[in-house]
């Protein structure tokens, strides 16, 4: 169920986006001339040439470092007749929305650069403009042109700039905490502000009136191609933006605020139709291309060593300035270089995608080395879920007892104080109960880590009296850590909700696929009664007629070759007689009368039945009985499926080569007894296998098997408790694995369970 307190804050948030800038005048109308079938090229060039400044700048942008015929540019009109229309149009929309919301702003970010932030989205757009180019015509055929996706590369993080202008101190927050945790800025806009800017900005492209494919690209970008809408009406686009913002990522140019490189680079090269030579092609040229765009966009005197210099210091800029910032705080006070070494080294412990209890340990060896404590608890709870994940450390960080503990649900938070150093109450007592003696002192504190007010986990240690005052001089670094802890562990809870629910969706798929199979066979096992059913009452009177008429003939006529056509018409209907009664014993099989048999027994009956259906000649047959409790079934009924099985088994082998085995265990946990019965004969393939149970299949050639056997063997297994599954493989042999109802281990035959454990 929707949270309403949270969409009311969504929709307040999206409200500010009505108080930023909108698209200048000119762009505006170039916008709704566009759209319209009826307004001609030449009336939108009058358009943009009303705008002195505006052309100027469209000009300088159309401008490209592979010179050729942009050279000639110096005019809109002959850019039209150039480079096309489209180019020129796209091009105005581009400089519009960098002349609205470019490097300017009223405030100065501390975290946010909005120069790093273009610089990226600059990049992002000279990439796809040049992978579009090199998809070609066939590129075209779909609606993506070079131009197009030069606007939408230059677009598609448009939400984070909006964010930065309409929630200053909040998306700053965001980026602090982003560059902090090495994660993907789009988790932690969701988790600090409520959305992210791939809504933010869909919303902004919407109410400025931007055309739908660019709409589409914003929202959409940075999803894999498999988990996009069927309904986005340019996909491949989508793809290739997504494709551009990686490779961009991957060279560092700017900052996205994504560290995080979770998607296939194969699969998106595949998905947008090019191939990786391709693709490094366009890498090698990407460099050049983006300093005159740059220029052309007002994005100061970028030159092309420089951005390789910026890319190449990039990926270890933040470390850097991480350790001149510890390195400084550390001449003036030692107590604040030991939090920031704690925070550098609880990150470098922990990778993008580490679960909750290798935050835990990340956390509780930070947490014992800041707080100077000899032992210390560190749980997680992971809303909604009932209990809580509890390691134990000793003074050297170590872990030194592993538990889960009950908790309830929600769980409760202390009612506050000075700082993030609370006294342990009444609020932890499900906790403590459990792991206070093992703490030291006689008092109890603790930090409560929160997501979107809720306590997701916490670090409890012992102290003796006056420990809120101890640690009251570091009550800003351990807020600022305890938020650090926070934000990680509540990004492993939700990746381990997610792997969670990932397999439980698996799980209920694999059922939902085994309950249709069942309820098809189901079907299947009807439509058979019913024909038998119908078939026994049509037939059985025309086959008692010609039965006994058959009868009548072989006695009355004396011509050799007419009586036996008359015993042939009588055993033949006789046969049939047979079939139908099959059928209906298949369809409405006798009630099991289950009681309590020796497998042994039960296999030497089904042996001896099956050597006398099919002839063993110098096959070799190993039976080993282990020692097994008696199981629960239908002595009858399961000794015809053990001989349907067995009599297989021999025929499928070879008459002199021919190998059977038949093994039995017991599986204490299941409470079931397992036989295997395998051959070395002939086997199945796929097609085969995939219908051995069902009723009227058969492998043989016609008339040889009417194929009821395995179905029977199926009915009757099942009808006892048991199941029953076949693994084969052609010219290797079949492995037939039935499992049966074991009796209750009563203490006679405890040795079953206590040989299965050992």
């Amino acid at each position: 169920m929707p949270d309403p307190l949270r969409e009311k804050r969504v929709d307040l948030i999206l409200q500010q986006l009505e108080e930023l800038p909108t698209l200048p005048a000119v762009a505006v109308r170039v916008l709704e001339a566009t759209a319209s079938d009826d307004t001609s090229a030449k009336e939108v060039v009058e358009l943009i040439s009303s705008d002195p400044a505006l052309t100027a700048r469209i000009l300088q942008l159309l401008h490209r470092a592979d010179g050729g015929a942009r050279s000639e540019i110096h005019s809109v009109d002959r850019a039209v007749v150039l480079l096309g229309f489209e180019a020129v149009r796209s091009m105005t929309l581009a400089v519009s929305v960098f002349h609205t919301l470019g490097q300017s702003s009223k405030r100065k970010a501390i975290h946010f650069s909005r120069e790093a932030f273009w610089k990226h989205s600059i990049a992002v757009a000279c990439c796809a403009e040049l992978l579009a180019e090199a998809l070609g015509p066939a590129a075209r055929e779909q609606g993506i042109s070079p131009p197009d996706a030069f606007v939408c590369g230059l677009l598609h993080d448009l939400g984070k700039v909006a964010l930065d202008a309409a929630l200053p101190k909040s998306f700053d927050r965001v980026v602090e905490a982003t560059d902090l945790l090495r994660g993907n800025i789009a988790d932690l806009e969701r988790s600090i502000i409520g959305l992210d800017h791939m809504v933010v900005g869909k919303r902004l492209a919407e109410r400025w009136g931007l055309p739908l494919t660019m709409r589409e690209c914003i929202w959409l970008h940075g999803q894999a191609p498999t988990a996009l809408p069927a309904t986005v009406k340019s996909p491949r686009l989508v793809n290739l933006i997504t494709l551009a913002d990686l490779l961009v990522r991957e060279q560092h140019l700017g900052y996205s605020g994504n560290y995080l490189f979770n998607l296939s680079r194969p699969a998106l090269i595949e998905a947008v139709g090019l191939t990786p030579p391709a693709v490094d092609q366009v890498m090698s040229q990407l460099v050049h291309h983006i300093e005159p765009r740059a220029k052309g966009l007002g994005l100061g005197e970028t030159t092309t060593d420089e951005l390789y210099f910026q890319a190449l210091a990039q990926a270890n800029k933040e470390l850097g300035r991480m350790s001149t910032q510890i390195a400084a705080k550390n001449k003036r006070l030692t107590v604040r270089a030991r939090f920031f070494e704690a925070l550098s080294q609880f990150q470098s412990e922990l990778h993008a995608n580490a679960e909750p209890e290798a935050v835990l340990q990340a956390i509780g060896q930070t947490a014992v080395n800041v707080l100077g404590v000899t032992s210390a608890a560190v749980f997680s709870a992971i809303p909604g879920q009932g209990f809580a994940e509890v390691l134990l450390f000793d003074h050297q960080g170590e872990v030194f007892q592993r538990s889960i503990v009950d908790c309830p649900k929600p769980l409760p938070t202390s009612p506050g104080g000075h700082g993030p150093v609370l006294a342990a109450g009444a609020e932890l007592e499900w906790l403590l109960a459990n792991i206070s003696p093992r703490l030291s002192s006689n008092q109890r504190h603790w930090i409560n880590l929160e997501a979107e007010g809720h306590c997701i986990g916490g670090v409890v240690w012992g102290s003796a009296s006056g420990e809120t005052q101890r640690l009251a001089p570091q009550v800003h670094e351990l807020t600022g850590l305890s938020v650090g802890w926070g934000l990680a562990l509540r990004a492993a809870q939700i990746r381990e909700e997610s792997r969670t629910l990932s397999e439980q969706l698996a799980e209920a798929n694999r059922r939902l696929q085994s309950a249709q199979e069942e309820i098809q066979r189901s079907k299947t096992i009807i439509t058979v009664g019913e024909m038998a059913a119908g078939a026994a009452h049509e037939m059985n009177n025309p086959l008692a007629v010609i039965s006994g008429r058959s009868q009548l003939l072989a006695s009355q006529l004396t011509d050799p070759k007419q009586k036996h056509a008359a015993k042939l018409i009588f055993e033949q209907s006789h046969r049939l007689s047979e079939i139908i009664t099959e059928l209906m014993d298949f369809a409405k099989p006798v009630p099991p009368q289950v009681v309590e048999m020796d497998l042994a027994e039960l296999v030497e009956r089904a042996l001896h039945e099956a050597k006398l259906l099919a002839d063993p000649a110098d096959r070799s047959i190993e039976v080993t009985i282990a020692d097994v409790p008696p199981v629960i079934v239908d002595p009858k009924q399961v000794t015809a499926a053990l001989t349907e099985v067995i009599s297989n088994a021999i025929q499928a082998t070879d008459e002199t080569r021919g190998h059977v085995t038949i093994h039995t265990a017991y599986d204490s946990y299941s409470g079931r007894v397992v036989m295997s019965i395998n051959d070395n004969g002939c086997g199945m393939d796929d097609e085969t296998l995939k219908r051995a149970f069902d009723p009227f299949f058969s492998s043989k050639p016609a008339g040889r098997r009417r194929g009821m056997g395995l179905a029977k063997t199926l009915r009757w297994i099942q009808a006892s408790g048991g199941s029953i599954r076949l693994e084969s493989r052609v010219d290797l042999g079949t492995r037939t694995i039935i499992l049966l109802p074991a009796a209750p281990v009563s203490a006679r035959q405890g040795e079953f369970r206590e040989a299965a454990e050992g």
